[in-house]
């Protein structure tokens, strides 16, 4: 299972988000802050958004260093 966790660059890089009018981004960011991390379908679930969508936004935010990407060895039921 793959969980997106936020790290220190995405941390801080979220007030600047809200001023240039991104807030959909800075609130998924806060939302990972919130509980350290959190699958794709989590994201999708709390933000009423499409899986692939959360996923294409997960994956350039991962591109920019302000998430990582965590591999666990866990299965979802």
């Amino acid at each position: 299972m793959e969980v997106y966790v936020l790290t220190q660059v995405g941390r801080d890089i979220i007030p600047s988000l809200y001023k240039a009018n991104r807030e959909e981004e800075a609130k998924i960011l806060e939302f990972l802050g919130l509980i350290d991390g959190a699958n794709v379908r989590q994201v999708a679930a709390e933000f009423n958004m499409d899986d692939s969508e959360v996923y294409d936004k997960l994956r350039s935010m991962s591109a920019n260093r302000w998430i990582w990407r965590k591999k666990t060895k866990l299965t979802e039921f």
